[in-house]
């Protein structure tokens, strides 16, 4: 089976490796990795306008082109555009669905992105996600702040953890966290003492991945 992880941020390939390796490294999957970080600049700078999602779904169509069974988009501000390629024979899987799936089985839920165009995205992949499991979850939002700046320029230590702090120094009535933003994950190593449960969607991405991989045991 060959897996191929479509990445928007340079930075993201260097994350997502400890849990390709620890998921993934003894099974019967050949893994590459692709990056075009102009997908979610265009999409920063723009919307998801027309012009954005074909630049995507060309994107997905390339790759799928290099013979890959499943493609997983890492991206959640792109992620639903990246799903709707259409006439492609690769499965295309956002990285925050089984992160969304599981969220969705809590009777409410906090998300926290640091990327204001991550919001609406991930609201909607979790509307969609409670609706096909019959779920009802009360949901509700945080734009953490002065955190994505850490992100852009290079200092990942202080951006995980300035989402630590706004986890840690917040009282949140709930059941659970998300964490919209792949790039969000290294802050739960942060996270002294977590008020409820925090997820993050690249390891449990890389749990399900494992699931769909043929074992050859």
């Amino acid at each position: 089976m060959k897996i191929a992880f479509l990445y928007t941020l340079e930075a993201n390939k260097l994350l997502f490796r400890p849990y390709i390796n620890q998921y993934l490294a003894d099974k019967s999957v050949t893994i590459s990795h692709h990056v075009n970080e102009q997908l979610l600049k265009q999409a920063m700078a723009d919307g998801l306008t027309s012009n954005v999602v074909n630049l995507v779904q060309r994107e997905i169509h390339e790759i799928a082109q290099t013979g890959a069974d499943i493609i997983i988009c890492t991206c959640s501000t792109i992620g639903d555009a990246a799903e709707k390629t259409a006439d492609i024979t690769a499965r295309i899987i956002r990285v925050d669905r089984p992160m969304a799936e599981h969220a969705v089985l809590n009777s409410s839920i906090r998300v926290l992105a640091a990327l204001e165009s991550t919001i609406e995205p991930t609201l909607e992949l979790l509307q969609q996600c409670a609706h096909q499991l019959n779920q009802s979850p009360a949901i509700a939002y945080d734009v953490i702040p002065g955190a994505w700046q850490y992100y852009a320029d290079g200092d990942t230590v202080s951006y995980a953890e300035t989402i630590a702090r706004h986890i840690e120094h917040n009282e949140f009535s709930g059941d659970t966290i998300v964490l919209a933003q792949a790039s969000m994950a290294p802050a739960v190593e942060y996270v002294q003492h977590p008020p409820i449960t925090v997820l993050s969607s690249p390891v449990l991405c890389c749990q399900y991945l494992s699931k769909l991989v043929p074992s050859h045991d």
